[in-house]
């Protein structure tokens, strides 16, 4: 018989009939080898045995259309529908960041969804790194802007210094802000290697690698932002992000 999933746990047929079923029911596995989840919209194939389905296969996979309706949400919940919810809303409201004066706004909610995203994912699937990682990146890479801040301005106003005749001490300053500058700079590559270790292990946990292509479009995107082709590819980045987020169905644990 077949039919299409009205919601979870639930089978509507051709009949307007209504089917229950159970996930140890749906057959159908996954390239891994583990039991695919069905979404609403799904069609499957099964076996009715009363009002109930059994020995359920999926045909045909709801194509990717986004559904508001669907998305539900609840701040203090870890299920995977508050966690889908807070990275799509922390990996779009960062776009809104351009906007001339209130887009600071934007980064910062789309920052902190972001942030619980992690959070709960990381509890939910029990893993001791993820979290861990995430915070370790955004620490380094607060500290590294800064120093890189910092001695990119005692630098300049050293050898500024120097061309104005206090060589002693602008020398002293352009050799300090040389210093700070450089201890950012390898702090800032440790932090991208902190967010890639992010970044890979949420692609295992999902099992889906645009996860990971949007932390080298990022980084990569990053650094050649000089160029046009930076922007693109941050841009490229950002979409692959949302989407990754939104197919999110389904975790392994840790």
């Amino acid at each position: 018989m077949k039919g299409t999933v009205l919601a979870p746990g639930i089978i509507l047929n051709a009949d307007d009939q209504r089917f229950t079923y159970l996930q140890e029911d749906v057959k159908s596995v996954a390239k891994d080898g583990a039991a695919i989840v069905l979404k609403q919209g799904d069609e499957v194939d099964f076996i009715a045995d009363g009002q109930t389905a059994k020995q359920i296969y999926l045909t045909k996979a709801k194509s990717m259309n986004l559904d508001l309706d669907n998305i539900n949400f609840d701040i203090k919940s870890n299920d995977l529908s508050t966690i889908r919810t807070l990275g799509l809303a922390g990996s779009a409201l960062p776009i809104l960041g351009i906007i001339p004066f209130i887009g600071f706004i934007f980064f910062i909610a789309g920052f902190l969804c972001m942030l619980f995203a992690i959070f709960k994912l990381s509890d939910k699937v029990g893993s001791p790194t993820l979290k861990k990682n995430y915070i370790l990146y955004l620490v380094v890479a607060v500290a590294s802007t800064i120093l890189i801040s910092i001695g990119a301005i005692t630098g300049a106003l050293g050898f500024a210094g120097m061309g104005s005749g206090y060589a002693n001490a602008g020398g002293t300053g352009a050799i300090f802000g040389v210093i700070l500058g450089l201890a950012g700079v390898v702090g800032m590559i440790y932090a991208f290697f902190k967010e890639f270790q992010v970044y890979n292990e949420l692609s295992n946990i999902s099992g889906d690698k645009f996860f990971l292509y949007y932390f080298i479009g990022s980084v990569v995107g990053t650094i050649t932002v000089f160029i046009i082709i930076g922007y693109i590819l941050l841009i490229a980045a950002f979409v692959l992000q949302i989407i990754a987020w939104y197919r999110l169905q389904e975790v392994k644990t840790a």
